[in-house]
């Protein structure tokens, strides 16, 4: 079988190899997976990048994401069948309740092997069953971006209908909240510094959906215009948390789930009488609420480019482009 390689002393997407290896085979406990689609994420662009999520010394198959088809399973497994249609669950060990202290950092990360290959060999409990509404390409999409989102929606302080959201940026976990948000009867506002995302933004609901460039006091803007929002999920980092704050009603939430820009000062008077809650996607137990959710309400990821295996590189350089919208996924 085909495999991307992550090799230790790599830092850029050019230096990936595509390797040709054993088809190998589940051990005790475990399923293999016929891999039909890998969705990427920044996160994996920051992974291939390093520090963050290397350890010294490991070669790894890098991203994190994807859906396939059961096609073999190991001695003691009876939760699964060959044919059954799965994606990936991000943590090991995480199934409901706050993360373990060796939950890791996910696939395609320190010593785990990730996705982006022909076949995936994993842990019984280490895979979800997808969406029967959804196509195998829009179900890779669910287990890092929408669990996030789905994490800052209805974590702590779950978002009710009648209540205002606002989403900061145009990328995968914002549009996974803005769609959430709203078949949950929520309504959505944004920002954004694209003119594109502003526009794609409005198209999927969101309003008002500001220009946080032209408007650098856009959490005032969003407070005048909303009277306070009930919950920010803020995909940007540090860097926005002021705004966010700002942009609250009194006992609300900002969900912090972006590392994209963490030189942001400390939250300052803004927070009295608010959260500040970081999250790191999620546990089993939110992927099969967000799974019937999805299912339930007709939710539809919104999938952009699509690549083969081959063209993985175009494809992770595709992820890294700043008009990026919808997930690029590569289907082997």
């Amino acid at each position: 079988m085909k495999r991307w390689m992550l090799k230790a002393d790599v830092t850029d997407v050019d230096g990936l190899v595509l390797e040709e290896v054993e088809l190998p085979e589940p051990g005790p406990g475990e399923v293999r997976v016929k891999v039909e689609a890998v969705s990427l994420n920044a996160r994996d662009l920051m992974v291939i990048a390093g520090p963050f999520g290397r350890m010294p010394g490991a070669n790894i198959v890098p991203c994190s994401d994807m859906s396939g088809t059961v096609d073999a399973v190991g001695e003691g497994v009876t939760a699964w069948s060959v044919g059954d249609k799965v994606v990936n669950l991000h943590f090991k060990g995480w199934q409901d309740g706050a993360p373990p202290v060796d939950v890791g950092m996910g696939l395609g990360a320190l010593d785990e092997n990730g996705t982006l290959a022909e076949f995936v060999v994993a842990d019984a409990t280490r895979i979800a069953r997808a969406p029967v509404s959804l196509s195998l390409a829009e179900a890779a999409c669910l287990p890092c971006a929408a669990v996030t989102a789905w994490n800052g929606l209805f974590g702590e302080h779950p978002v009710q209908s009648g209540e205002h959201v606002l989403v900061t940026g145009s990328g995968s976990v914002a549009t996974f909240a803005l769609q959430l948000a709203r078949a949950a009867g929520a309504s959505v506002c944004a920002i954004s510094g694209s003119a594109d995302g502003r526009r794609q933004l409005a198209q999927l609901g969101a309003d008002p959906v500001i220009d946080r460039v032209a408007t650098p006091g856009w959490g005032q803007a969003i407070l005048e215009a909303t009277g306070g929002v009930h919950k920010v999920v803020d995909t940007i980092g540090m860097a926005t948390v002021n705004e966010s704050l700002t942009a609250l009603g009194y006992a609300g939430e900002v969900a912090m789930v972006g590392l994209m820009d963490m030189d942001g000062p400390a939250p300052g008077f803004a927070l009295f009488g608010k959260s500040l809650r970081g999250i790191m996607v999620g546990n089993g137990a939110m992927y099969a609420a967000l799974s019937a959710f999805v299912d339930e309400h007709g939710i539809v990821p919104i999938v952009g480019e699509r690549f083969g295996l081959e063209g993985a590189r175009e494809a992770l350089r595709a992820q890294a482009a700043s008009d990026v919208f919808g997930k690029i996924v590569v289907e082997p």
